[in-house]
């Protein structure tokens, strides 16, 4: 089966609690002007079939156009980024009950601006040579373990790796078969995040330019 961005959904994973930015979560954090998840959005608009928004509750509504998509496994001060994995695989799911081709989906946090245009394109390329279970994104062979397309035949193994305690991505997927891609970049990190007032400070400064 041929890959391509029309079988791909993507999810943006907006479930942290931002707590060096203020605490209120870094989704109407404004990067030049502009909400971040407005700017992944954008970013993802024209890469993916279909956006849905990975929220630790279903109340938090980030943007009324697209579905959002409640953590199924919770607990006390959130389960981190597995957590939004695991309901973005189980999104997927569903759709690919509608959609055979569906296989995997993809998952974005909120709080990178600077997503490459070409990130789907790039990242589906070795599955449709090898069916990986992860194909994850890294840059100057930095991994980022959140930005990856992820095989929907994970959901059942993830369940149980999060009911054994397993927060870490890269201690879920060690036994896997995982192909990474690299970005090579001299300035400006495709995949740089905010995490805090300075890292919001050079983001600002990088969109000026």
């Amino acid at each position: 089966m041929t890959v391509n961005q029309a079988n791909i959904p993507g999810c943006i994973l907006s479930g942290g609690e931002a707590r060096r930015l203020g605490g209120k979560g870094k989704a109407f954090i404004e990067v030049s002007g502009k909400p971040m998840i407005k700017i992944i959005i954008q970013k993802l608009q024209n890469q993916v079939f279909q956006i849905g928004i990975n929220t630790r509750e279903k109340n938090t509504l980030l943007d009324n156009n697209y579905v959002h998509i409640e953590d199924s496994f919770k607990e006390a001060g959130g389960a981190g980024p597995l957590a939004g994995i695991s309901s973005s695989i189980k999104w997927a799911k569903e759709l690919h009950k509608s959609n055979q081709n569906i296989q995997y989906v993809l998952t974005v946090p909120v709080d990178c601006p600077f997503l490459p245009n070409d990130l789907v394109n790039i990242l589906i390329e070795p599955l449709n040579e090898h069916a990986y279970d992860v194909v994850v994104a890294s840059s100057n062979d930095n991994i980022h373990p959140v930005i990856a397309l992820w095989s929907l035949k994970l959901d059942k193994l993830l369940d149980k790796a999060l009911l054994s305690g397993v927060r870490k991505i890269d201690e879920f997927t060690k036994d896997f078969n995982i192909k990474v891609v690299n970005w090579d970049y001299q300035n400006l990190d495709p995949f740089f995040n905010i995490n805090n007032f300075e890292d919001l400070m050079l983001a600002n400064n990088h969109f000026k330019c």
